[in-house]
């Protein structure tokens, strides 16, 4: 990798943590240089602005919560344990800071829900991407005649994601892991009583 690649992955790595951490109004450039250890004219090398760096972050903190779900779901070879386990990869997000901030769709759907409308398209496509994935494993449980046949798998990813993501934003507003742990524990007690068969 060449100097300057390596430079431009330095500045999103070390950026997307204050997106994901301050949000985008809250995080700025002169702080995105004293983390990277670089000056004004080595940002404006490798981008045209902050809405260029704040995009290629939540990138790389997307690919980052990605990376730990298929990590873990590859672990598992049943569907059901495959859904319980994304419970718990959210539930290490909050207690071991998994991905700095936390969960970047949420951070993000917050902040630009009605701000940034490049960054809230970025978050709509990621949590599409989430809920298809997590679709694909509830059709392969309903195949298996693991899950329900009659579920709908729309609904249903809805309510393990809206527990998931509940449990996140009340942890993080309230600094404190209880609250993630309560929900994925309800999220987990859906699966168990609501999908599988």
């Amino acid at each position: 990798m060449r100097k300057g690649q390596m430079t431009k992955e330095h500045i999103i790595r070390q950026s997307a943590g204050l997106f994901n951490t301050k949000g985008y109004a809250g995080t700025s450039l002169s702080e995105i240089m004293e983390r990277c250890n670089v000056r004004k004219g080595g940002l404006y090398n490798h981008f045209e602005n902050k809405d260029e760096i704040a995009l290629a972050a939540f990138d790389y903190s997307f690919m980052q919560l990605k990376s730990l779900l298929v990590d873990a779901i590859s672990k598992k070879a049943s569907p059901t344990d495959q859904l319980l386990e994304i419970c718990d990869v959210y539930v290490a997000l909050i207690e071991q800071d998994a991905c700095e901030g936390g969960c970047p769709i949420l951070n993000t759907a917050v902040e630009n829900d009605d701000g940034h409308p490049l960054l809230k398209q970025k978050a709509q496509l990621a949590m599409k991407e989430l809920m298809t994935e997590l679709g694909n494993i509830v059709r392969e449980g309903m195949g298996r005649q693991e899950f329900r046949s009659d579920l709908d798998v729309e609904a249903a990813c809805s309510v393990v994601i809206g527990l998931i993501e509940g449990g996140v934003m009340m942890s993080k507003l309230f600094d404190d892991a209880k609250y993630i742990r309560h929900c994925a524990e309800q999220a987990k007690a859906y699966i168990k009583e609501r999908i599988v068969a």
